[in-house]
């Protein structure tokens, strides 16, 4: 019962973040297919650098579940190794949006000189 609780609970949440994360890059083609001056290339650079900010505390927060996780493996169980490897694959995925949006970032920061 356990079990099938944390499974929905991590599609519901797996589906929920998915879909925001959409709506953002929906937002971000948008102004920079609209982006044509010096300023709006500088707004861009720092809209990239606040969602880099963001993903950079969610990348945090994993790394903090995944050591109390390593810490205190006995508590979880079984579900402990799930929770392990989608917690891992978290961290993988916001640190690659970290890095994305720094390069973003840097791109459009090089666009305004």
């Amino acid at each position: 019962m356990r079990t099938t609780i944390l499974i929905i609970t991590l599609v519901t949440a797996s589906l929920f973040f998915s879909g925001a994360s959409l709506a953002e890059l929906g937002k971000m083609d948008k102004a920079e297919a609209q982006a044509k001056t010096k300023f709006d290339h500088i707004g861009l650079a720092e809209m990239y650098e606040k969602e880099a900010n963001e993903m950079d505390a969610k990348a945090k927060e994993q790394k903090e579940l995944l050591e109390e996780y390593r810490r205190h493996s006995e508590y979880y169980g079984r579900e402990g190794q799930d929770f392990q490897s989608h917690h891992e694959a978290l961290l993988r995925k916001y640190v690659k949006a970290v890095e994305r949006n720094k390069e973003m970032a840097a791109l459009h920061r090089k666009m305004a000189k």
